[in-house]
């Protein structure tokens, strides 16, 4: 008894505590694997202040103020009539014939945050559907066709050509303006600007800049028809800062994102100063924004200041003033005093923006992907997106991998209940990817069990298309600042389902170890550089036992601190709180498209270290009810101190008495603390080679039964633990 007493305090800087879990039982297919998607409506002169942005990534450029008004280069500013087959929009400087004024009806069809979406899909519009819209809206009266950014990257199909094929699709249906948004430079500076050149239509931003000058155009002057005055509307372009965190650091390395309201009422009042020595009066304004307003922005950052700003700038007074945004990939829209909307689509073509300019009113609505559905897809843009399609499938052949050396197993009903090969593969590719991705490498990835789709069969080649068919979804990389709260909570989440029975005898099915086997789950993680401990025989906060992470400056595995920093690497659909991950979420930086990092990461990888299907070696599902060497300390604990439980000779000195075992433990415990002897470098089922792979022998079956802790124990050690 008194060992068991003794035991509670000894490892109460080790052990995990109460984290809740949920229990949850998830959908048995979740939509296809993107950032949630919500409908807001923001309230009049939103003012956002019930949400404090949180505190913005140390590394995070500061946007440069420009110590007097920025420069608008001479061809910045345009009047032109954009159509498919010019290559630049041309300037107009003659004095147009007047023969009436517009009674001030216009159609804005707009877009955001296409992601790739090329083809027609589940709750996606596609691009030959678009077309049709667009084409019968401009058969109805005048129409503006905008883009809040973000249209290049997303799908593997639009990422085999860094984003050409898009570019040519827009310039087919006839875009007006787009505005840059951070993941236009996710294949490289020069490629944005390949892709810039490449569009008949102005690309803009306001507030991007190269050594003092602009990258791309500010603002644009769209007159449709030069025979009616006032239907002329001035086009701004704004990029989020957040672009310096939110793709490959090393594509914006001499880039600077000014601060977006500054640099916006700066072209204002540049427009409007010229516009009055020359006589005319422009009465709309579109400000084409990417900023979003995701609660993890700087307030002055967002899209809903921006449009605030707007509303009670003295110069837009008596004018119709527009704020399409994009970044957040929120359905939103609200109005801001007496002459502002904003407005935002949501992402991936899952609805298109549709804005009604009257004489006397403004009047957003959308157009859903159940509605899309009732429009005929445009021949021409379809035969298009087939040719696209064709020679996507030719990309797809590519040979990535001669011939895999092992089976990677990706099937649903492995990868969301336990850890994984493929899991554990494609997790330690995002590991990797953050030594050098991020501005800080993290200490830990996770990859969810629902964002894998298929299985490598040993002997067989991996090629770019087996690679796509394994992560489908078209997510990107992303990295978040986490706490160790944050982290057992996440993992009691991962580990929440109830355990899986048989329907007809109602027993408990048990895998291949003994242990229960827990339900499927889409949110099922698979972990690089962390070590997770977990009984799936207990139920609610005793179901996490332990939990270390890599310390990426050492190398080295640690015990996880409750209350410290980590820097987490995952998919964007976990880190914006995807699968339930509400935990998750915040400020954070983003990389490519997760295929890209997965295929780079195959062609150095040796797989062979990845030869059994289920480890149990990151993902340690344990039975914490026995004591093998009956000397009152459970398995789980020596194992952490690198003894043997099944052998007391390897343990010196844990014969004693009870006073001497006890104060044995614990200067072990501290030992393991500051003896970098004793924490090693993660690597792929090294540390633990004790543990029994699947189709393992009896010998090694009896190992892992070893390998447990008491639940009273536990309990005990956890409440120290974390003060609960």
């Amino acid at each position: 008894m008194k060992k068991k007493t003794l035991l509670i305090p000894a490892l109460s800087t080790l052990l995990v505590s109460t984290a809740v879990l949920t229990n949850t039982v998830y959908a048995d297919e979740p939509v296809e694997n993107a950032v949630p998607e919500s409908t807001v409506a923001l309230p009049p002169q939103v003012e956002n202040n019930s949400v404090e942005p949180q505190a913005e990534n140390s590394e995070v450029a500061t946007p440069e103020a420009p110590a007097e008004p920025a420069e608008v280069l001479p061809d910045t500013t345009e009047t032109s009539e954009p159509t498919s087959e010019e290559s630049q929009p041309q300037a107009t400087t003659q004095e147009n014939p007047v023969v009436t004024e517009t009674d001030g009806t216009v159609t804005i069809i707009n877009t955001n945050d296409i992601h790739g979406r090329i083809e027609e899909g589940r709750d996606v519009i596609g691009m030959a559907k678009l077309a049709t819209i667009v084409k019968e809206t401009r058969a109805q009266g005048e129409t503006l066709v905008l883009d809040a950014g973000d249209a290049f990257q997303g799908m593997p199909i639009s990422n085999s050509s860094k984003g050409e094929d898009m570019a040519k699709l827009m310039n087919q249906i006839g875009f007006d303006a787009m505005a840059v948004g951070n993941h236009e430079f996710d294949f490289s500076l020069e490629q944005a600007i390949k892709l810039e050149k490449m569009l008949e239509f102005p690309l803009l931003s306001v507030n991007t800049y190269v050594d003092g000058v602009r990258l791309f155009k500010p603002s644009v002057i769209i007159d449709k028809d030069k025979t009616i005055e006032g239907d002329e509307f001035v086009v701004i372009g704004v990029t989020t800062p957040e672009t310096a965190t939110k793709t490959h650091p090393k594509n914006v390395e001499k880039v600077v994102f000014r601060d977006p309201i500054s640099e916006v009422e700066n072209a204002i009042a540049e427009i409007e100063a010229r516009a009055k020595a020359e006589g005319v009066s422009y009465k709309n304004y579109i400000v084409l924004g990417h900023l979003g307003i995701d609660a993890s922005t700087k307030k002055e950052w967002q899209g809903s200041t921006m449009a605030e700003a707007l509303s009670k700038n003295p110069l837009l007074k008596d004018k119709r003033v527009l704020m399409i945004d994009g970044h957040s990939h929120t359905l939103a829209e609200a109005t801001y005093g007496d002459n502002t909307i904003y407005s935002q689509t949501g992402s991936y073509l899952n609805n298109v923006g549709k804005i009604v300019l009257t004489k006397d009113d403004m009047k957003v609505s959308f157009i859903n992907a159940e509605q899309g559905k009732a429009y005929e897809a445009d021949p021409e843009v379809a035969a298009t997106v087939a040719e696209i399609k064709e020679r996507y499938e030719e990309v797809n052949a590519v040979v990535v991998v001669d011939a895999s050396p092992v089976e990677l197993q990706g099937e649903r009903a492995n990868v969301r209940v336990r850890e994984t090969n493929l899991g554990n593969l494609i997790s330690d590719s995002l590991l990797e990817y953050s030594k050098t991705g991020f501005s800080r490498p993290s200490n830990l990835a996770v990859m969810n069990g629902g964002g894998i789709r298929a299985t490598i069969q040993k002997g067989q080649p991996i090629t770019k298309g087996d690679i796509i068919a394994i992560l489908p979804f078209g997510n990107f990389i992303s990295q978040i600042k986490v706490t160790g709260k944050q982290v057992v909570d996440m993992f009691a989440h991962s580990l929440g389902s109830m355990v899986q029975k048989d329907s007809e005898t109602g027993e408990v099915i048990r895998d291949e170890n003994g242990q229960p086997l827990l339900g499927a789950s889409g949110g099922f993680l698979h972990v690089s550089g962390a070590n997770v401990y977990y009984d799936t025989n207990l139920e609610g906060e005793a179901r996490i036992l332990y939990v270390e992470l890599l310390n990426p400056e050492t190398g080295l595995i640690e015990p996880l601190d409750f209350g410290k920093d980590y820097y987490l690497t995952t998919n964007d659909f976990l880190a914006a709180g995807g699968d339930g991950y509400d935990m998750l979420g915040g400020a954070r930086e983003e990389g490519p498209s997760m295929d890209v990092v997965f295929a780079e990461y195959l062609e150095t990888v040796d797989l062979n270290d990845y030869e059994v299907i289920n480890p149990n070696s990151r993902l340690i599902s344990i039975d914490s009810t026995l004591d093998t060497d009956n000397d009152g300390f459970p398995d789980f604990v020596e194992l952490i101190l690198m003894t043997d439980p099944s052998n007391p000779e390897s343990n010196p000195g844990m014969e004693m008495n009870d006073e001497k075992h006890d104060k044995q433990m614990m200067m072990s415990m501290d030992k393991q603390k500051s003896d970098s002897s004793k924490q090693v470098p993660v690597s792929y089922a090294k540390k633990y080679d004790t543990l029994p792979n699947t189709g393992s022998s009896n010998d090694t079956m009896l190992i892992l039964l070893g390998l447990s802790m008491t639940t009273l124990g536990l309990y005990g050690i956890k409440k120290r633990s974390y003060g609960r």
